[in-house]
Parts: structure tokens; C-alpha cells; sequence
């Protein structure tokens, strides 16, 4: 597999940031036109992106009281997505907890052939009760037993794909997240606040895939950015307090819901002691450290929404405002350093904010080749190959 790095986009409608949706100019009245998708991916495509990464929460979201969620199936959408756009791939997430192996293996084949290869299988292991409530309010097995039923769904789907199949990307980062991705990922999306903690994960996932057996180049790992560009550092600093006020204290409980962390009842403006996670929480569980480690680092006089102001955008992930001549030398640091193999670029508002990266970033990086749309892997190999057997 090519060391080149990978420059994916991520595909949050009015922007990343919770606030995004309520700023003017947000494109809210086109998130049910699919042109507008297709607008957003030849914008990507010249700029030197690889690809767009499509989240997706099966189920009942809360946050829809207070934020834009998905009006669409993403997968569908990637599909006509990539045949409108010839030179980008799309990343799309499937569960393997609410997904039979044959329908995984159906749809992403599906979506490998029409796009021409161009397809990329986001996997996860969904465990939040809201999604077990949409599905009946099944049994949902435990954290760690999530994963290792996961192999077996994967490998299953692997089976029936053979040597032609999508990028394979996952971005757990518990102990059992990490082990699966060593064993599994091509791609593996992390949420590291600083250099130093990309490093350390990065080197910590090499050294798993070798002990599996792989070459540590096969799996390449790609922090998300979130980016608030300004054509003045005071201008970004401007633009990232106004999307900061716009976010409700709803979406913000729900938010850090998501990562098993509760806010307290009397408000945004309670002391902020410590992030701690919620021990019978079943979803995204290493999150909450991630917050624990911002919150220390914003003094004893931090408050919640201190806290939220951080993270409303970027969710743990490094977060940069300035120019984009700034943006381009903190991410080619980056690569430069190791501490990365590419980046999930997540725009703190869109399609502004993508538009500023695209001309402003975009140009200037420079490191390992990233950004020049080169990036997406060609792979003919069998599973056996690929991934060693337990």
C-alpha cells in the first residue's frame, strides 16, 4: 500500500460546529437537496481532497431538538454522491451490531461498484440505548463484547467481498477499539488535542499491527481537525465566539451525553471539577478522557461552559482558528512530526468554511504530499492476506 497520506472531508451539513446551523448564511433550507451534496464534493475533489466521510448515529438522536441532523441515508447519498463526482471516495459508517454480515456485505459492495472502487466501510459498534430503543429496544452486548462479536461480522463480510473490496476504517480507542483496528483498519480516525497525544496513538497502533503480523504502513491513522478560519487570526477568534454563543445548553447536555459524560443539572456555569465518565455508559467510551485532559488544561476557575466552548465544534479533536496560512503550517507540523498519516478536516462552518479551506489551506500544504488528492489506496488483496486469524 502507498505511504501517501489521506485528506478526507467531513460531511456535516451546515458545519461541524452545534452552533453552525443557526449562523447566517448557513445553508439550512438545502440540506434536503441533494445537489447541494454533490456541490460540497466537487469542491472537496479541487481542493485535493481523497474523500468525504459520512457519520451516521442509527436511530433516534435527541440533538435534533437543537441541531441539523441527517435528513438522508447516507449510503444512498454517497452513492449518488460518487457517481456525480468522479474523483472522490466516500467513507460511510455501518454497524455491526444492527446489520446482519450479508446486508453489510450487500451494501458496501453495491456502493464499491458504483463508485468504482472509491467506497470505504467506516465500521462501528454501536451500543447506544437510543439506538437499541429504534431497534425494539434490543439486548445490546457490553462494550468489549461489542468488539470481539465484531470480528466475526467483519471477517464474515470480508469472506464474501474476496480481493476487490472498500477501505476499511474504524476508530475505536479503547484498549479493545485499538486492538481491533491493529488487526482490521486500513484507515483509523483518532481524536487527538495535541501533537503529542497523535504521536503516542499513532505509534501505540503501529506497534499493534506489527505484533499482528502486518506491515504498520498499511494502516494509516487520521486525526479530525476542526478549522475556524479568518483572514485575520483576531477575525477567527471573532467567528469562533459567535458560533460558541449560538450552541444551547440542549445540545450541549446531549452532546457530552454521547461520550457517558453528564452535565450538571444547575447548568453550563457550574464549576468544572473533572470529566468523568458514566460507568454503566455503552457508547463511545474513550471520549471522556479525551474531555478530562481539555478541561484540566483550562485552569481551576473553569467552569462547564468553558469546557463546551472548546469542544462544541471539534469533540476532543485538535481545533485550530486563524488564518489559513496558519491552519496549513499547524497541520504540515503534524505530518512532518509523525504524528499522523492525513487528517479528517472538519469545517466549524459550512459551505463557507469549506470554501475558505479549500483556497486559503489547501494551497500550502505541503507535507508528505497531503492535499493533492492522490491518497486514496488501490488494494487487490485477499482477506487471508490482509488480516492475520485469531
Amino acid at each position: 500500500m502507498s505511504a501517501i497520506p489521506l485528506l478526507l472531508g467531513d460531511m456535516h451539513h451546515s458545519g461541524d460546529h452545534e452552533g453552525a446551523w443557526r449562523l447566517p448564511g448557513s445553508p439550512i433550507e438545502r440540506l434536503s437537496d441533494p445537489s447541494y451534496y454533490v456541490e460540497v464534493a466537487r469542491t472537496l475533489a479541487g481542493g485535493g481532497f481523497d474523500g468525504i466521510f459520512f457519520a451516521d448515529f442509527v436511530g433516534f438522536d435527541p440533538l435534533v431538538k437543537s441541531v441539523v441532523r441527517w435528513p438522508f441515508e447516507p449510503t444512498t447519498l454517497a452513492a449518488a454522491v460518487t457517481a456525480a463526482v468522479p474523483d472522490i471516495g466516500a467513507v460511510v459508517t455501518g454497524s455491526t451490531v444492527f446489520a446482519t454480515p450479508e446486508q453489510l456485505a450487500a451494501t458496501y459492495r453495491t456502493l464499491g461498484a458504483v463508485s468504482g472502487g472509491r467506497a470505504g466501510w467506516n465500521i462501528v459498534t454501536t451500543g447506544a440505548p437510543a439506538t437499541a430503543r429504534s431497534f425494539g429496544d434490543v439486548a445490546v452486548p457490553e462494550h468489549d463484547e461489542r468488539y470481539r462479536l465484531a470480528e466475526g461480522v467483519v471477517r464474515e463480510v470480508l469472506d464474501r467481498w474476496g480481493a476487490d473490496r472498500p477501505l476499511l476504517v474504524q476508530a475505536g480507542a479503547s484498549e479493545a477499539g485499538r486492538q481491533f483496528a491493529a488487526r482490521f483498519a486500513e484507515v483509523v480516525f483518532i481524536a487527538a488535542p495535541t501533537l503529542e497525544a497523535a504521536r503516542a496513538t499513532r505509534f501505540d497502533l503501529r506497534r499493534r499491527a506489527a505484533d499482528f503480523g502486518r506491515d504498520p504502513d498499511e494502516l494509516r491513522v487520521l486525526p479530525g481537525i476542526l478549522t475556524i478560519i479568518g483572514p485575520t487570526a483576531s477575525a477567527a477568534d471573532e467567528l469562533r465566539r459567535r458560533l460558541n454563543a449560538l450552541v444551547t445548553e440542549h445540545a450541549a447536555r446531549h452532546m457530552l451525553g454521547m461520550y457517558g459524560v453528564e452535565l450538571p443539572g444547575s447548568g453550563l456555569d457550574t464549576p468544572l471539577r473533572e470529566v468523568v465518565l458514566d460507568g454503566n455508559h455503552q457508547g463511545i467510551r474513550s471520549r471522556a478522557g479525551v474531555l478530562d485532559t481539555i478541561a484540566r488544561g483550562i485552569g481551576d476557575a473553569a467552569t462547564w461552559r468553558d469546557l463546551i466552548d472548546r469542544i462544541a465544534g471539534s469533540r476532543g479533536h485538535l481545533a485550530v482558528a486563524g488564518t489559513g496560512e496558519h491552519i496549513a503550517t499547524v497541520m504540515n507540523r503534524w505530518l512532518e512530526a509523525e504524528a499522523c498519516d492525513g487528517f479528517v478536516v472538519k469545517f466549524a462552518h459550512s459551505p463557507a468554511g469549506m470554501h475558505d479551506f479549500v483556497e486559503t489551506v489547501a494551497p500550502r500544504l505541503t507535507g508528505r504530499g497531503i492535499g493533492r488528492g492522490n491518497g486514496w489506496p488501490v488494494r487487490q488483496r485477499s482477506a487471508a492476506q490482509s488480516f492475520p486469524a485469531t
